[in-house]
């Protein structure tokens, strides 16, 4: 193996990263924005290393902070063996002896919105972030008040499968999938948003792996911008912290909502990281669960 073993997982997935948590240092070499008077939408804990993304539903191209290729701006291949859940996968390695870069990425309905997590691990350190985008401009529904939105869940782990190269100890990892799906409630006339990432499980292990299902993660009553874009806090079921997130919602009478999540997902063992995105889109009439349902009269 390339990085000590995580037991809580399972056994045949590395470690990078595990000297502490990425996320607390906000002045490091892990996420800024480079120098300048930028002003980044997507906060620092969620956009990390990953700068900015475009991504047209066929190319996708992002510019990374940190060893990802000799331009400033890395072109992916499409690598369809690592799509999941609804996501579109794509890599990029420079070289042999170089990071496997992973990229996960996924347009709302009517491409409204965008969610893209790129990941990758190499001599104990993750470099790694994620990043959404309203492609149309949030407008608040005018049907009403209440609105539910339910969709799809895609994470990257600093735990994977070793991606061959260079050489023990030098090999980079490919960093663990995981799936999930979510649902969530806006509130337009007071303007907040609450909801889950619920069934969510590792896709590199076996389903009879004790370790393959994670837990169920909560947002809390969070406030939405005037911009439809918001930022809170994700808990366990007992609101345990969790880790946080952050969103917009997107499209003419809201159509969608895509965003990003940074956690410890075992609660357990702090070491172990993710950092995934989300897009979900508007609930319609006659839409299956978790959708809302039709009410059955009283006898």
């Amino acid at each position: 193996m390339t990085f000590r073993i995580v037991a809580t997982l399972a056994m045949g997935l590395a470690l990078a990263g595990c000297g502490g948590n990425p996320f607390v240092d906000e002045d490091g070499e892990g996420g800024g924005d480079g120098g300048g008077e930028v002003t980044d939408p997507i906060p620092e804990a969620l956009r990390m290393n990953v700068q900015s993304v475009t991504y047209d539903g066929t190319t996708l191209t992002a510019r990374i902070d940190g060893f990802a290729s000799n331009e400033p701006i890395t072109t992916f291949q499409r690598a369809e063996a690592f799509d999941v859940n609804g996501f579109n996968a794509y890599t990029y390695r420079e070289t042999s002896s170089n990071r496997l870069f992973v990229a996960l990425v996924s347009n709302s309905q009517g491409d409204d919105g965008t969610a893209t997590v790129i990941g990758s691990g190499q001599f104990t350190e993750m470099v790694w972030g994620a990043r959404y985008q309203a492609n149309t401009a949030f407008d608040a529904p005018t049907d009403g008040g209440l609105a539910t939105y339910s969709g799809r869940y895609v994470g990257l782990l600093n735990v994977g499968t070793n991606a061959g190269g260079p050489g023990f100890p030098n090999n980079p990892i490919r960093p663990a999938r995981v799936e999930g799906t979510t649902l969530l409630n806006a509130d337009f006339n007071n303007m907040q948003v609450e909801g889950s990432i619920y069934g969510r499980e590792v896709v590199e292990l076996a389903e009879d792996d004790p370790n393959k299902q994670l837990e169920n993660i909560f947002l809390q009553i969070t406030a939405i911008e005037p911009d439809g874009s918001f930022a809170g806090n994700l808990v366990f079921d007992d609101r345990e912290a969790a880790g946080t997130a952050g969103g917009t919602f997107v499209g003419e009478d809201g159509t969608g909502v895509v965003g990003a999540t940074e956690l410890t997902p075992i609660r357990t063992n702090r070491d172990v990281l993710e950092i995934g995105v989300f897009s979900a889109d508007r609930c319609a009439s006659g839409d299956p669960l978790p959708c809302p349902q039709p009410s059955i009269p009283a006898p």
